[in-house]
């Protein structure tokens, strides 16, 4: 993992993850997050530990918020990153 890598600190963001826009970069603090090599997009990723606790944790508060609204039968969620163009696909392929 990451972890071994640097003594000191843990890396948020996968190593793959390259951020263009300098106002992107700045607005989110250079984090960027690039899907897994595994195939299942909540699995722990080897090589990014940081990464992994933050989808974790994402994933829980998530799931923590529905229960609050009312929906205390849901069991698990997925919080998934998603960028311009895969919100317009989705948005193309829900018409």
């Amino acid at each position: 993992m990451d972890s071994n890598n640097f003594v000191d600190n843990v890396g948020v963001g996968e190593r793959e993850g390259r951020v263009f826009s300098s106002i992107v970069k700045q607005k989110y603090f250079s984090m960027s997050h690039g899907v897994g090599r595994s195939g299942d997009l909540t699995a722990e990723q080897p090589k990014a530990a940081g990464s992994s606790l933050q989808g974790k944790l994402c994933n829980l508060m998530a799931l923590h918020a529905l229960k609050l609204s009312g929906l205390e039968n849901v069991t698990s969620c997925a919080v998934l990153p998603v960028a311009t163009g895969m919100a317009i696909t989705l948005a193309l392929l829900g018409v």
